[in-house]
């Protein structure tokens, strides 16, 4: 987590459960709700370890879109599992940030699922992507420089694709 003191670790969400709203028709949890889980950890790091989250944006006006994501499935959770998410700051310019979340599951410490995901700035008042203010350049490359990132998802830049026989 970034700090005023500059203290910067990995973030990890809080540990969540699957409800019994989240499990589909095959008996686990659907794919909707893994999107739900990413984007609130998601929030939750903009918010303590950016400051962009919806504090910044309700004060500024201007907040983070998402451009493109791309989602892995790699395991099933099931009702009452319990999972977390660490998110990775891969890559930012002046508008953007390149972020991979990494759903694990907290009693087998497995990997469930990995979401990249692409982030663009826009100032809600034109409805058009602006560069982020330079504390938030400045704060968004402090953390991509100081948080170091130790095996990172292997999924990170994989196309979709039907694999020839």
């Amino acid at each position: 987590m970034y700090n005023k003191k500059n203290n910067f670790e990995l973030f990890e969400s809080n540990v969540q459960s699957v409800r019994e709203d989240w499990i589909d028709y095959n008996g686990h949890m659907n794919v909707a709700y893994y999107t739900l889980a990413f984007d609130k950890a998601l929030d939750d790091f903009l918010e303590k370890n950016l400051e962009i989250g919806p504090t910044y944006v309700k004060k500024e006006k201007k907040g983070p879109y998402s451009l493109q994501a791309n989602y892995h499935y790699l395991d099933e959770l099931r009702l009452n599992d319990e999972f977390f998410t660490k998110i990775y700051l891969i890559n930012s310019d002046n508008k953007k940030i390149h972020l991979v979340l990494e759903m694990i599951n907290f009693n087998t410490n497995k990997q469930v699922a990995v979401c990249e995901t692409l982030l663009i700035n826009v100032d809600l008042n034109i409805r058009k992507s602006v560069e982020y203010d330079i504390d938030v350049i400045n704060r968004i490359e402090d953390y991509k420089k100081n948080c170091k990132i130790f095996n990172l998802p292997l999924q990170i830049g994989k196309e979709i694709k039907i694999r020839k026989k």
